[in-house]
């Protein structure tokens, strides 16, 4: 659901990107994803109900346990999907990403001082630095609610850091288009172009570890090739994401994989079989390539 989320929603870095580096409407790109997202979505959901009707599920005693310990020592409220609901509004209207980060944040914000009167912007900007910590007579519990601020994602920001600093200088220096131009001259057809395009995202994800340029390298290499065989910015902008964003979480060394590694407590290897998402998305995609199903053409340039 992490990685669906992370490739549909308008808030997203990666969706963002890929809409603005192949030159595509953001809510287009997003609707226009859809080819492949809902059939991987649906597959995958079928997969994950097949497996958990065949293992052990958590005890309805747990669950009531768990509840009970996030009853008593929080107000749970309909008041709390506040927040979500106006994001989904935001995206409604088609506010921009960064308008509506500002607008769910003051919202929020004002609900934490709604709720609690007399909390100081001292101890709520300490919050957001150093993150929340339960203390709850449930370890389990305690676990799950004490994840850290901002400081704690630091270590994956210095990643990002440095493996723009790396793409900075491929783009600088034209690497990526100097390798792929001989081969970008013979793919003529959509389904070549499609699958060479979602390999290079996948070589790249291999090579640097980075999710932005995962989509930054082969969408500069390979759109005019886009371009010239009359296929649109929307086509290009959907293989990217499939063929970079959402592959980079089964890179163990990537940024995203990484991330996902140390907050699941579970090594990218061993998670990787079961994510079906990202596994089929590429797939799907390739699948358009070949069939034209979902793939958005335009007036083919000389």
């Amino acid at each position: 659901m992490a990685v669906f989320g992370d490739k549909m929603s308008p808030l997203s870095d990666s969706t963002n990107l890929a809409s603005a580096i192949a030159g595509s409407d953001l809510f287009a790109h997003i609707k226009n994803m859809m080819w492949s997202t809902i059939p991987s979505f649906i597959v995958s959901l079928v997969l994950f109900w097949v497996l958990g009707n065949s293992s052990n599920q958590m005890s309805a005693a747990k669950i009531a346990h768990t509840t009970a310990i996030l009853n008593q020592h929080f107000v749970i409220s309909w008041w709390a999907l506040l927040p979500i609901i106006l994001m989904f509004a935001c995206a409604w209207k088609h506010i921009p990403a960064i308008p509506t980060l500002f607008i769910n944040i003051l919202v929020t914000v004002g609900m934490i001082f709604f709720q609690n009167p007399h909390e100081s912007l001292k101890s709520l900007t300490t919050l957001i630095g150093e993150g929340f910590v339960a203390h709850t007579s449930d370890a389990a519990v305690n676990a799950l609610l004490s994840r850290g601020g901002i400081t704690s994602m630091m270590a994956t920001v210095s990643l990002i850091i440095v493996t723009l600093s790396l793409g900075g200088i491929l783009m600088k220096f034209n690497v990526v288009q100097v390798a792929m131009e001989p081969l970008v001259k013979h793919l003529r057809k959509p389904g070549s172009l499609v699958t060479t395009t979602i390999f290079s995202g996948i070589g790249i994800n291999l090579f640097v570890g980075e999710q932005y340029l995962s989509v930054i390298l082969p969408g500069k290499a390979f759109k005019p090739a886009f371009s010239r065989i009359g296929l649109a910015p929307l086509a290009l902008s959907r293989v990217l994401e499939d063929g970079g964003s959402v592959i980079n979480y089964l890179i163990p060394w990537g940024v995203a994989g990484s991330f996902a590694a140390s907050t699941l407590g579970v090594p990218v290897l061993h998670f990787l079989p079961f994510a079906f998402f990202s596994l089929f998305s590429p797939v799907f995609s390739i699948l358009s390539g070949f069939t034209g199903i979902g793939l958005k053409k335009s007036a083919p340039q000389n």
